[in-house]
C-alpha cells in the first residue's frame, strides 16, 4: 500500500475560495502518498498568490497559465501525473471523508481493477442528492452517460493513452469514457467519494452528449436506439426530471 501513489488533479480558474476548500480536503486525507497537481487557467482573483504560499501536507505542484479550456487543463494534469492512479477533483469539490483515498487504494490492491467508481453528492437548488451509478458494463456508455467523473478513479497509464478531446466544451468526460473503457471492466466502489456542485444540464451539454452518442453509433440498430434516446433525454431535461439514480441525501 505504501508504494501506491495517487495523482489528484484539480483544475481551477478564478475560484480562489473553492480552490482553498479543495486544497484543504486533499490535505486532510489520511493517506500520505498523494501528489496534488493544480492546473490553474491564469486566474486573476488571488489564486496565484494562494498557490505560491500554500503549505500542503502532500506532494504539491501547480501551473498557472492560459489554456484552451477545461479539456486542455485536464490534459495538462494527465501529462504531469506520475501516480499509479489518477483522480480529478475540481476546484470546489471535496472528498466525502478523510479516509476515501485510503479506502480506494485498499480496494485497488485487493481487487486489481483498472478503473473504479463510487457515489457522489451533488447540490441541486440548495438540496443535497446522492448519485449512485447503476452497475452496468462499460458497453452501456454508448447509450447514456452514467459515470460521475467526480467519483471515478483509474490507472494513470490507461488515461495517458486516452486524452480529453479539446474540441469539446461540456461533455469531454463522456467522450473519453466511451473511448477509454471499451472492453474495460468497471469496478463499483461501495463508498461515497466526493461532494460537488453539479456541472449542470445546460443545453450545450445535452446537445454535445447527443452528438457524442451519434458519433460512436456504428450499427444500424444502435443508431436507431440512440436517436430515440437523444429525444427522450432532451425531454427529460426540458421537463426537469431528476435522474432515477439520484436520491435526496438529507
Amino acid at each position: 500500500m505504501n508504494n501506491c501513489l495517487i495523482s489528484i488533479v484539480t483544475i481551477s480558474r478564478n475560484d480562489v475560495q473553492g480552490l482553498l476548500r479543495t486544497l484543504e480536503s486533499v490535505k486532510g486525507q489520511d493517506y500520505e502518498h498523494i501528489e496534488h497537481i493544480i492546473v490553474d487557467g491564469d486566474s486573476n482573483d488571488g489564486t496565484k498568490e494562494i498557490l505560491q504560499s500554500y503549505q500542503h501536507s502532500k506532494n504539491f505542484s501547480y501551473v498557472s497559465e492560459a489554456d484552451n479550456g477545461i479539456s486542455s487543463a485536464f490534459n495538462k494534469g494527465i501529462d504531469r501525473s506520475t501516480g499509479d492512479l489518477i483522480f480529478f477533483l475540481n476546484s470546489g469539490d471535496l472528498f466525502f471523508s478523510n479516509s476515501i483515498v485510503s479506502e480506494v487504494v485498499n480496494s485497488y490492491l485487493k481487487h486489481e481493477w483498472k478503473c473504479a467508481v463510487g457515489s457522489r453528492i451533488v447540490f441541486v437548488k440548495g438540496e443535497e442528492f446522492m448519485y449512485t451509478p447503476p452497475k452496468l458494463p462499460s458497453s452501456f456508455l454508448k447509450y447514456f452517460m452514467f459515470l460521475p467523473h467526480q467519483a471515478f478513479f483509474c490507472e494513470t497509464n490507461l488515461h495517458r493513452n486516452y486524452k480529453f478531446d479539446e474540441s469539446l466544451k461540456h461533455s469531454m468526460d463522456y467522450d473519453v469514457f466511451i473511448r477509454m473503457l471499451g472492453g474495460v471492466e468497471i469496478f463499483y466502489l461501495p463508498v461515497t467519494v466526493a461532494k460537488s456542485a453539479p456541472a449542470g444540464a445546460s443545453k450545450g451539454g445535452i446537445a454535445e452528449q447527443s452528438q457524442i452518442r451519434s458519433k460512436y453509433a456504428t450499427r444500424l440498430f444502435d443508431k436507431f436506439i440512440i436517436n430515440i434516446l437523444n429525444r427522450l433525454l432532451l425531454l427529460k431535461t426540458f421537463f426537469k426530471i431528476r435522474s432515477p439514480f439520484a436520491i435526496k441525501f438529507k
